[in-house]
């Protein structure tokens, strides 16, 4: 286990999960914006200054997906520009990068799952920015590593989980998209493998990690439905109805299939992640009990 890491972007979901997560061997120091902008070269340089990692993790990130639509060029200085930066200051100071990406960076039109070789073909700029960012992570840093994970939660910040266990605990039906595909991960299981990745040093270039199994969102929202009433929290008159996606437009384009290819990077990384329905139910739990 390398004994010093860096975290950029800690108070996000997987930021936190990784201080939560760490070996009691690691010697973490965790930034978050306020501490280090990303977006600013020395900045980042003085962080790296600072800490001496052995490794840098960037969880660091734009990632409001529709927001991005009408705000391209913050995204793109968060999710493609700064990236870039960071590997750049890696590079120079001999220090590993562990950069986190997305499935988004395809198109959903495939009927297999992804491998890491499969063609990006980004159709919203939330995808597109973050594309730019393992190009320049890669280019910048070749020995780091570039995670696509994907529909990651937990039961801290805002995500998917969140918002379906604050509606159905309060008795709302939910409308919930059945034709987007893909695999929810847990924080924590991330975090997990993160840590994984951080100790082995011969590991570099892309790999795939979300949770086992594939979904919809109306099988993630119908997870947290039975996960509520099972603990006696569900609201009256709370159901989850499913619809087509063009029964919920939004301003960004989603992927219809976005399912990763993972079995090569699991082998890689040296750790089999639970299934997603394991991931949601300990996610709900938290949101209940918080």
């Amino acid at each position: 286990m390398s004994s010093r890491v860096l975290i950029l972007g800690a108070s996000g979901q997987v930021g936190s999960a990784l201080q939560q997560t760490a070996p009691a061997r690691a010697v973490v120091a965790a930034h978050d914006l306020d501490q280090t902008d990303i977006r600013d070269r020395s900045a980042v340089t003085r962080a790296i200054d600072d800490a001496r990692p052995d490794v840098v993790i960037n969880c660091a990130a734009f990632t409001n997906v529709d927001g991005a639509e009408s705000r391209p060029d913050e995204a793109l200085d968060a999710n493609g520009v700064a990236p870039g930066l960071i590997a750049e200051a890696t590079q120079a100071a001999g220090v590993r990068l562990i950069h986190l990406s997305t499935d988004y960076v395809f198109d959903g039109c495939a009927h297999i799952p992804y491998k890491t070789a499969a063609v990006p073909a980004p159709i919203n700029v939330y995808g597109a920015t973050k594309l730019e960012g393992e190009r320049r992570v890669l280019a910048g840093a070749p020995d780091s590593v570039v995670v696509r994970t994907a529909w990651v939660h937990s039961g801290a910040g805002a995500n998917f989980v969140r918002t379906a266990v604050r509606l159905l605990s309060a008795g709302k039906p939910m409308r919930v998209v059945d034709d987007q595909i893909g695999t929810p991960t847990r924080a924590a299981h991330l975090a997990v493998a993160l840590w994984h990745i951080a100790d082995r040093a011969d590991v570099r270039g892309l790999l795939h990690f979300t949770d086992a199994g594939v979904a919809s969102w109306f099988d993630v929202a119908v997870t947290v439905l039975e996960t509520l009433d099972g603990a006696g929290q569900l609201g009256d008159g709370a159901m989850v109805m499913p619809i087509p996606s063009a029964g919920f437009p939004t301003a960004a384009r989603r992927p219809q299939f976005s399912v990763l290819d993972k079995h090569e990077s699991w082998a890689a990384i040296g750790y089999l992640p639970p299934h997603w329905r394991q991931g949601i139910i300990e996610s709900t739990h938290e949101l209940m009990n918080a």
